[in-house]
């Protein structure tokens, strides 16, 4: 097709590979894109203006203002939980202690849990961490740039990777080659592309390998033996250390020789299985443990009429509705957000909460341990007093 020549409509220089990109994050398949969620910033809060000033602005200034309100309440706030800290001192005493052994593999750490309760959330969280902190304590490193038979080598401490669905040995080393932008010919077998891979992590100097996902990777009896065999390799071969996130991780590959065989392997005794559970709330510690989390997005919300401290007064429902899940908590809040503005209510109540619809799993668990025994929200424009909503004197 021929190149159109210049017009009045069109521009004189082609737009830059930025400019129409969608304005939040992806999940990252490349050390490019790893590097724009670590420079990312999120949307700043606005401030909460006087009311009577709010009802004051003009139609374009409410929109400017609203939609600043809606990009804030969708980033919300990742809360740092406990479990989070816990898991995060884990890691970060895993990798200390595998930083200067001996050649061999290093011993990896293998987060499990039910799905959405935010493993890559916690993990990604660290990774930010740590390599910000090596760039705050090695700026040289992220400085220097050299070229190796044709391309460019930079410092990657950090691989950061999602498998795809039935993924093989094979897809995985595409998947850690497509990472670290090395490429292979045309035809290459897993064993070639696993050479290049482990000549670039080296250079590059990889420190920590996330594999996200893991479950789907091909564990069937047939192919969970090869990768088992392929997973060990590649940690026989990097100093890297190995976090792999996914669901039921401790009945798969990963722990046997394929499903069905009751039979720890190798692979088991070289990794650590660490659990994600959901909050409860048995204790006086783990009620005020789940109200710190919901106080931490209370807090967040630039809300006109919000009263403060009506979601903490609805810790126990808002328990009910998510399942203790945080992932399902904060995407009530969200949707609750999103709604209080849209709508002009400019408050989150029961009554909103109660109107929303989340996750499948979430919502069918509430409606049937739940929906049946929960009261009726009170009714619109009702003045209760939150200190008396379920649950809020006994979680103070």
């Amino acid at each position: 097709m021929p190149t159109p020549f210049p017009s009045d409509d069109l521009p004189e220089e082609p737009y830059g590979p930025g400019d129409f990109r969608h304005p939040g994050l992806s999940e990252p398949r490349t050390k490019e894109e790893w590097r724009e969620y670590l420079d990312y910033i999120l949307p700043l809060q606005p401030v909460l203006l006087p009311l009577a000033d709010y009802e004051q602005l003009d139609a374009e200034e409410r929109h400017r203002h609203n939609m600043a309100r809606f990009a804030h309440h969708s980033a919300l706030v990742i809360v740092r939980t406990s479990q989070m800290k816990t898991i995060h001192h884990q890691i970060r005493r895993r990798m200390m202690t595998n930083a200067f052994q001996p050649a061999g593999a290093r011993r990896s750490i293998v987060l499990d849990g039910p799905a959405t309760l935010g493993k890559s959330t916690l993990v990604k969280t660290f990774a930010y961490d740590f390599e910000h902190e090596l760039r705050r304590n090695h700026p040289e490193r992220f400085e220097k740039r050299y070229i190796v038979d044709g391309r460019l080598i930079d410092y990657t401490p950090v691989v950061y990777i999602n498998i795809p669905s039935q993924a093989t040995p094979k897809d995985l080393s595409v998947a850690l080659a497509q990472y670290l932008a090395q490429p292979y010919r045309s035809g290459a077998t897993k064993s070639d592309i696993t050479r290049l891979v482990l000549d670039n992590m080296r250079r590059t100097g990889v420190e920590l390998v996330i594999i996200d996902d893991a479950h789907f990777m091909d564990l069937s009896l047939k192919e969970g033996k090869v990768v088992n065999d392929h997973l060990k390799f590649i940690a026989n071969h990097t100093a890297a250390t190995f976090i792999y996130t996914g669901v039921d991780l401790k009945y798969s590959g990963l722990f046997l020789e394929g499903t069905g065989d009751a039979r720890v392997t190798q692979t088991a005794g070289r990794n650590t299985l660490l659990h994600m559970t959901p909050y409860r709330i048995g204790t006086r510690d783990e009620k005020a443990d789940w109200v710190s989390v919901i106080t931490a997005m209370e807090d967040a919300l630039v809300l006109y009429k919000h009263r403060p401290g009506t979601l903490v007064g609805q810790w126990e429902y808002l328990y009910r509705r998510t399942g203790g899940n945080i992932s399902s908590l904060a995407e009530l809040i969200r949707e609750a957000a999103a709604d209080a503005v849209l709508t002009g209510a400019e408050r989150i109540d029961r009554n909103l909460l109660a109107s929303i619809t989340i996750n499948e799993h979430a919502q069918s668990t509430y409606e049937t341990d739940w929906g049946h025994t929960d009261p009726t929200p009170p009714p619109p424009g009702d003045t209760q007093n939150p200190d008396e909503e379920d649950g809020q004197a006994e979680a103070s």
